[in-house]
């Protein structure tokens, strides 16, 4: 077999591996709730959203906003 066919199947197996880990792991309750603090959990999703601007509050010492619910930055 040429071309990208190794690839598919190295990425479908991988894709069924990551699938059958979820499905364990929800079926063990795993997702039932967040495993973070809701500061923990706020932190992480304003810095993942926004790393250039948490840097930036980071270095000032500034907090970060408050995000809504759609991510979006609301008044600071």
């Amino acid at each position: 077999m040429l071309g990208m066919v190794h690839s598919l199947n190295v990425s479908v197996a991988t894709s069924l591996l990551l699938f059958e880990a979820a499905r364990q792991r929800a079926e063990a309750g795993m997702y039932r709730e967040s495993r973070l603090s809701p500061e923990e959990f706020e932190r992480r999703l304003f810095e993942w959203a926004y790393p250039t601007l948490a840097r930036s509050r980071r270095e000032e010492g500034r907090t970060y906003p408050a995000l809504g619910p759609d991510g979006e930055i609301l008044a600071d």
